[in-house]
């Protein structure tokens, strides 16, 4: 436990918009995690060079 009395602010949540258009089918959003088009964001990995 810390002794001072100051809060300490550990994390900030952030929601970005989710505009109501246009939705991915359910079966395509379970596999890519979100019904939301403008929300998707494929992870791509980058190549690693030894």
């Amino acid at each position: 436990m810390m002794s001072n009395k100051r809060e300490l602010q550990l994390g900030r949540a952030y929601i970005p918009y989710q505009p109501y258009g246009r939705l991915f089918p359910l079966s395509e959003g379970f596999s890519k995690g979100t019904i939301f088009p403008a929300l998707y964001q494929p992870y791509i990995e980058k190549k690693r060079y030894h």
